[in-house]
C-alpha cells in the first residue's frame, strides 16, 4: 500500500507489512476457512440478522489465493467465498467500527500503489472482474438476509471509512488505509472509478433484477 502526503498530494511508498496494525487488522493467514455458496451463506448470514447493522469492504493487500483470519469473509480471484468465522464473531477489519459488522475482503492488492486514486496502478494482484462481481452478490445478499438498506451509511469500503475517520487517502496517519478507494468497472466499462460506487451499484443491479 502507499500512504498519501497531505501537503504535496503525491504517493509516498510504504511496504504492505507495514499496514499489520491498529487500524487494519493483524494481517493473519487463515489457517482454518471454508468454501462457502452464496445459498449457504444466505442460510448463515440469517441467523445474524439481530447482530450486524454494517458491512466493510475491504482488499487484503495479500496474493490471489491467500485468505487472511482478518475478515469474515475472503474472494478469491475465481470468485470462490471463504468463510473464516462465524459472521457475527468480532474482528479487528476496521478502526473504531468492528462492532456489530462483517467484514467481507477481496484476495488481491500485493503491490498496489495508490497515487491519486483515479490513477492507482493496482498492479499484478489487481481485483479481477469475477471477484468484483462476486463482491456485488454477496453483499446483495447480505443486506437481504439481515433486513438492511443497501446505502453508503450501511456498506462502505475501508477506504471510504478512513476518509470519514481521518486516517485515508491525504490524512498523513501512519497507518493510512485505500483499500477500495478506486477500481476498475468490470464488468463493465473499465474505467477507474469509486470502489464504494461500482459495489454498491452492481449490488443495487442485483436486488433489482432479483437475481439473489
Amino acid at each position: 500500500m502507499y500512504l498519501v502526503s497531505v501537503s504535496s498530494r503525491t504517493a509516498v511508498p510504504v511496504p504492505a507489512a507495514a499496514f499489520d496494525l491498529r487500524k487494519g487488522g493483524t494481517a493473519m493467514l487463515a489457517e482454518q476457512s471454508q468454501i462457502i455458496s452464496l445459498t449457504q451463506l444466505a442460510a448463515v448470514a440469517g441467523c445474524s440478522r439481530d447482530h450486524i447493522t454494517q458491512l466493510y469492504l475491504h482488499w487484503t493487500a495479500g496474493r490471489y489465493g491467500q485468505v487472511y483470519d482478518d475478515y469474515h469473509l475472503n474472494i478469491d480471484a475465481d470468485g470462490t467465498v471463504y468463510r473464516t468465522s462465524s459472521l457475527s464473531q468480532y474482528k479487528s477489519h476496521t478502526w473504531r467500527r468492528n462492532s456489530g459488522s462483517i467484514a467481507v475482503a477481496l484476495c488481491c492488492g500485493l503491490g498496489a500503489q495508490a497515487n491519486h486514486g483515479y490513477d492507482a496502478d493496482l498492479g499484478q494482484f489487481a481485483p479481477t472482474a469475477v471477484q468484483t462481481d462476486k463482491m456485488a452478490q454477496t453483499v446483495a445478499l447480505l443486506v437481504t438476509a439481515l433486513g438492511l438498506q443497501l446505502t453508503i451509511d450501511t456498506v462502505m469500503t475501508h477506504c471510504e471509512a478512513a476518509l470519514l475517520d481521518g486516517y485515508g487517502p491525504y490524512s498523513g496517519d501512519a497507518e493510512t488505509r485505500w483499500d477500495l478507494w478506486y477500481m476498475r468497472d468490470s464488468p463493465g466499462d473499465g474505467q477507474m472509478k469509486p470502489g464504494g460506487d461500482i459495489l454498491r451499484g452492481k449490488a443495487r443491479w442485483y436486488l433489482e433484477h432479483s437475481k439473489i
